[in-house]
Formats: C-alpha cells, sequence, structure tokens
C-alpha cells in the first residue's frame, strides 16, 4: 500500500499554517503533502513513522519533517481508569519548502536556513530543553498574525539551523519519489524505476528512455543525483518493502519478491544496509507496537 497523498486545505491564502491539536488520537493514516511539517509535542506519548524510521515520541518532542516524506504518529491507547480524554497536545507548523522563493533562500543570511530545509527531507529530530527559546515562539504562533507568523517562522528555523543536537530520522530521501526532478530525463527515469519495481529493471531500458547510451546516462545520473542508478533502484526498492512490511501482512519472502528482487539473502543484505536492522527485526518491531 503506498501513503495516501493529503491535499492540506488552504487558509485565505495564508503561508504558513498553524495548528493546536488537543486530541485523543492523532491523525492515524500514512500519509505525506507537498509542505514541511514542524511538529512540537507538548504532551503525549506514542511510535511515530518517519520515512523508513520507527521509534517512540513522548513529550516535548521537536520534529521537522520534509515535503513528500511519508508519515504517521500513533499515540498510545488512552488509560480508560484514568479517563484521560485529552491525551495529546501538538503544535503543528506547515509551510512550503521554497518559502519566500529561491531567490529570498538564496541570500548569504539565509544559507543557513536553506541546508536546514534540505535536510529535513530526511526528517529530523531537535534535542532541546523544555524552556528553549523555539519551544516558547512556537507556542506563541498560535495566536500570532499571518505578518508575526512569518517573523517568528524565519527567527525559529534560523535557530534550529544553529542546534547541533539532531538526529535525522529516515536513511531514504523519499521526496525523490514523489517529486519532480528539474531534469526532464531523470524524471523519466524516477517514473520508470517508480513504476516497475517489481519487475528487472536493464540499464538499456534506462538509456533508451533517455535517449543516452548507457555509459552516458550512468555519468548523467550520478552527477544529477551524487547516486548511482543502482544505488537509486535499491533505495526505491527498500523503500516500498518499508511500507509493505507497515502496511501489508506479508512474509518477508513475499516483500523480497514483490520489490523486484529475485534473491532473499540479497534483499537481506540490502535491506540491512540501508535500514541498518534486518527485514524480521524491522517487522518485529512493527508488530510489538501494533499489540
Amino acid at each position: 500500500m503506498k501513503p495516501q497523498y493529503y491535499k492540506l486545505p488552504k487558509h485565505h491564502h495564508e503561508l504558513i499554517i498553524v495548528r493546536e491539536d488537543i486530541t485523543s488520537k492523532f491523525y492515524g493514516e500514512w500519509h505525506y503533502h507537498d509542505k514541511i511539517e514542524m511538529v512540537y509535542i507538548i504532551k503525549g506519548t506514542g511510535t511515530r513513522f518517519i520515512g523508513d524510521n520507527i521509534s517512540r515520541f513522548s513529550d516535548g518532542d521537536l520534529l521537522l519533517v520534509g515535503e513528500y516524506l511519508p508519515h504517521v504518529w500513533k499515540n498510545d491507547a488512552l488509560d480508560s481508569a484514568k479517563n484521560d480524554k485529552k491525551r495529546v497536545h501538538a503544535i503543528i507548523v506547515q509551510f512550503p519548502g521554497n518559502i519566500g522563493g529561491d531567490e529570498f533562500l538564496g541570500i548569504s543570511e539565509l544559507s543557513s536556513i536553506k541546508k536546514l530545509l534540505g535536510d529535513s527531507r530526511l526528517g529530523i529530530n531537535f534535542s532541546v530543553l523544555e524552556n528553549h527559546i523555539v519551544k516558547k515562539q512556537l507556542k506563541k504562533m498560535v495566536s500570532q498574525s499571518p505578518f508575526d507568523r512569518l517573523l517568528s517562522l524565519l527567527s525559529i528555523l534560523k535557530k534550529l539551523s544553529e542546534i547541533k543536537e539532531k538526529i535525522i530520522l529516515s536513511s531514504i530521501p523519499f521526496a525523490d519519489y514523489y517529486k519532480k526532478h528539474k531534469s526532464k530525463r531523470i524524471d523519466k527515469i524516477y517514473e520508470y524505476v517508480t513504476n516497475n519495481y517489481k519487475e528487472e529493471i536493464k540499464l538499456e531500458d534506462l538509456a533508451s528512455i533517455a535517449n543516452m547510451t548507457p555509459t552516458s546516462l550512468c555519468r548523467f545520473f550520478k552527477h544529477s543525483t551524487r547516486k548511482s542508478i543502482s544505488e537509486f533502484i535499491n533505495e526505491v526498492r527498500i523503500g516500498y518493502s518499508c511500507k509493505l512490511l507497515f502496511n501489508e501482512k506479508l512474509t518477508i519472502s513475499d516483500v523480497c519478491f514483490s520489490c523486484g528482487y529475485n534473491n532473499l539473502s540479497y534483499f537481506n543484505r540490502q535491506f540491512k544496509k540501508h535500514i541498518g536492522i534486518s527485514p524480521s527485526a524491522y517487522q518485529k518491531q512493527i508488530s510489538d507496537i501494533e499489540k
């Protein structure tokens, strides 16, 4: 099952959307959208799925989730004995990745912010104390005017770009598969691989699609994406295998062959190389969460 594309509602042409959620349950669908999302968990515990990363969240967590990066938060079950009806409290800020435009983000004063927004495509978890100024600013943004929200957001992004205690979450840049590349040739390669990852993919076929020789295509692709074609194909296949393990009740062998691999040992090696753990360990994490 593919993650669902969620079209964010427009708010009277406002550039920045700020939402405060006080609820018993987070939005529970594996989804992605075309905005960067900043999430501050004021109260709540559970498990988050960011790209191919599975980890716990708790009070005080602060994350930046990039455009087109699939994600979902699943909070822990409510304790009916305590009648805890408002278990989750979070502030969510959504804004476009090219906020202010490419020329605006290109000025030297915003170079650190531009890098931060680029890094967000993998998801970032920041380690900051509860009294950190960023968290205070996020709380104020809920009641600010659109103009003041813009100023606050730029200030927050600048401060986040200076924080060294942070963790990159996803190992795979999922945005590459849901977002168009600037090169039409690369677009065609992306489209072909994502539509045919279940089948054998030959370099000669990709070269024909791009109207290039195999050697020229390999050089061009490496220069454009900073990865080889084989690395990209493996990333796509492993990315989809994570989704199958997350969403479907399939055996590891079934997932292996469903993602275009014809050798289980090779699939296991590639999965561990990209995700850091074996497919069985990944599947166990998911089953433990669902108990």
